[in-house]
């Protein structure tokens, strides 16, 4: 699915989730902030998805790597090796 993420950002909250779900490739998960986060690449932008204890609270998009470093700082050595 092709969509510009302007016209991303003007959908409902629920058709965004889907659409992420549905057609967005997961790249990574990290917990940061005390949230839960869920990093997708969507057409030609990133997408995250946080989490509370127990629901979606926001998603947010953006397409500069700036935003990749809650991501980045996560990973470890040790995650190449397994």
């Amino acid at each position: 699915m092709k969509i510009s993420r302007q016209d991303y950002d003007r959908l409902p909250f629920a058709i965004r989730e889907g659409a992420l779900r549905l057609w967005g490739t997961q790249l990574s998960s990290c917990f940061s902030s005390g949230q839960f986060r869920r990093l997708y690449s969507f057409s030609n932008f990133f997408a995250e998805m946080r989490y509370d204890e127990h629901h979606l609270i926001s998603i947010r998009t953006f397409s500069t790597t700036a935003g990749l470093e809650p991501y980045i700082e996560d990973i470890t050595w040790q995650d190449f090796l397994n």
